[in-house]
């Protein structure tokens, strides 16, 4: 009779690993710090502080979805002034026509890239936008990505900033894809295989104690030679 019982407990045992291994982590977001800096014509301009972006790959097209980065603290400073950004906008004409902004985020690096493959009436770009949350009118923001020089009609990577009073700009080339951050913390993910093997030997340690409880001691079984 305890042998039958054993049979479903260890089924159990085994299926709970294995749904442990099987059901789906929420992606956790990653804190990157970031550190840039560019200059135009005199004018300098830096960006540093952190980002944090949930590990993963995403697309943000021109309906400006989706939005992966969750917590935005940058000081965005413009010839010895510093502005705080703390949002990330895709605001209409961020990404126009076929225009298409890459975030990659691993557990070490955040990339930024962009694809401008069409051409609509040569305006086609792809940005994004740190902005502070206080100026929805974007007098205070950064943005970087591609545009297409309406004269000439090539594709020209750029990143730049625009600040009030008097919507000071200074723009630079920027060669993407650009690593534009790096993981404060480096996260393992644990491997589908590390994993499976945590499961197996976690049933085999359930078999195994249940197997040394059933086995009579030498001292029980003395007892019932006697008795017998």
């Amino acid at each position: 009779m305890i042998k039958n019982r054993l049979i479903p407990t260890l089924a159990l045992a085994g299926a709970t690993s294995l749904a442990a291994m099987l059901t789906p982590v929420a992606a956790k977001a990653i804190t990157y710090t970031v550190n840039r800096s560019w200059s135009e014509s005199g004018n300098n301009a830096s960006l540093v502080g952190t980002v944090d972006v949930p590990i993963g790959s995403y697309t943000i097209n021109s309906t400006g979805t989706p939005n992966p980065f969750t917590n935005v603290n940058l000081t965005l400073t413009v010839n010895g002034t510093p502005f705080t950004l703390d949002t990330v906008v895709i605001p209409s004409g961020s990404i126009i026509g076929t225009g298409q902004f890459f975030v990659n985020a691993t557990s070490s690096t955040l990339t930024f890239n962009a694809n401008v493959s069409g051409n609509v009436s040569g305006l086609d770009q792809a940005t994004v936008r740190f902005q502070n949350s206080g100026n929805p009118f974007g007098n205070r923001r950064y943005e970087i990505g591609t545009f297409r020089d309406v004269l000439t009609g090539q594709l020209v990577n750029l990143e730049g900033s625009t600040v009030s009073p008097g919507f000071s700009r200074v723009v630079a080339s920027v060669s993407l894809p650009v690593t534009f951050g790096t993981a404060q913390t480096a996260q393992q993910v644990p491997e589908p295989a590390s994993l499976f093997g945590l499961g197996v030997l976690g049933t085999l340690g359930v078999g195994s104690t249940l197997k040394r409880k059933l086995k009579p001691s030498k001292s029980a079984e003395k007892e019932t030679t006697k008795v017998s």
